[in-house]
């Protein structure tokens, strides 16, 4: 068993924190310029924007915690042997994201049709499964990216004999951010382009 000192951990997780800032500093510039013109076209579905970023990010931290998990318990080798055992983590949190990112999309068209005629805004009925579509897919679709960096980090940071732990977390997260704003952003446009909004 490796073992961890408090300046193993720091040298292991500072240049990952660094990379990390980048990211994260990239992802606030890439949506305080897509919000700009995403507001004028759906300003309510824009409430939901900071929730689907938190559970994008969310969902592929899990997955890198319970590979490291698996690795240091010895049911993945490390050529990530069983891959069956990979596959299930895959499904279970493809599974996971679909039903939020649903229950997402259910509460953003309820509040769009709540206060759609309090605030003035005209919003087209056909415009509703376009929305929903656009949320679940734009999340199953970062998560299931993210998940797959934070497998091929896990593996990659693994078999340089370094802790997992201290660098896979703090970077599917970041990158689960970027990857939710810009799948996110993506298809809210490209629904504003089908409705004629845009």
């Amino acid at each position: 068993m490796t073992e961890h000192t408090v300046r193993k951990i720091l040298i292991e997780s500072l240049p990952v924190l660094a990379i990390v800032l980048v990211f994260a500093l990239a992802a606030g510039q890439f949506l305080d310029g897509t919000l700009k013109g995403l507001k004028l076209i759906f300003p309510l579905v824009l409430l939901m924007v900071p929730a689907f970023i938190d559970i994008t990010g969310d969902l592929a931290g899990v997955v890198g915690a319970r590979v490291t998990s698996h690795l240091y318990t010895g049911e993945l080798d490390q050529g990530f042997r069983p891959y069956r055992l990979l596959i299930t983590n895959l499904l279970a949190i493809l599974l996971v994201s679909a039903s939020a990112y649903a229950f997402l999309g259910a509460c953003v068209i309820a509040i769009i049709i709540w206060l759609s005629p309090i605030i003035g805004l005209i919003f087209p009925p056909t415009g509703f499964p376009l929305i929903f579509l656009a949320i679940c897919g734009a999340g199953v679709l970062a998560t299931a990216c993210t998940s797959l960096i934070g497998l091929i980090s896990a593996r990659v940071v693994y078999r340089s004999g370094r802790d997992p732990d201290s660098i896979i977390p703090p970077l599917t997260t970041t990158v689960g951010d970027l990857l939710g704003i810009v799948f996110i952003a993506l298809a809210i446009i490209n629904t504003g382009r089908i409705l004629g909004l845009i």
